[in-house]
């Protein structure tokens, strides 16, 4: 199985899902209006990976900003693993935001309410 990768753009996050290591890192700013491809890339990505794991996988997630339709895709992506993590796999998700930005922070800890899986949370400098 090959990695995911999506280089950053002005509206769109840095996204590296690795089936050797079990890291799944999104990274940056998200303003996509259409997320439709990166949607179905990434899960249609993590349903494969999910057939032969890593033992632990580790979504990272450093995220400065999501509009709607990129919390919307974020939510469907951490409810893939949840289901993951509800059949015995070791999933964490880390979740790493900037000191003075209580809106990420507040994200954060709401989309680990809507899940089973635990969340880790680190501020970033």
């Amino acid at each position: 199985m090959k990695a995911l990768f999506f280089e950053p753009t002005e509206d769109s996050p840095k996204i590296f899902l690795d089936p050797d290591s079990g890291r799944l890192l999104v990274e940056g700013r998200s303003f996509m209006e259409d997320t439709t491809p990166f949607h179905q890339a990434i899960i249609s990505w993590l349903r494969n990976y999910f057939q032969e794991p890593q033992k632990s996988t580790v979504l990272e997630l450093e995220i400065d900003y999501l509009n709607t339709s990129s919390t919307k895709m974020l939510i469907d992506i951490l409810f893939e693993l949840n289901k993951f993590y509800i059949f015995g796999n070791e999933v964490t998700v880390v979740w790493r935001y900037y000191q003075q930005d209580e809106d990420m922070e507040d994200l954060g800890h709401e989309l680990e309410e809507m899940v089973d899986v635990p969340f880790q949370f680190g501020v970033l400098v």
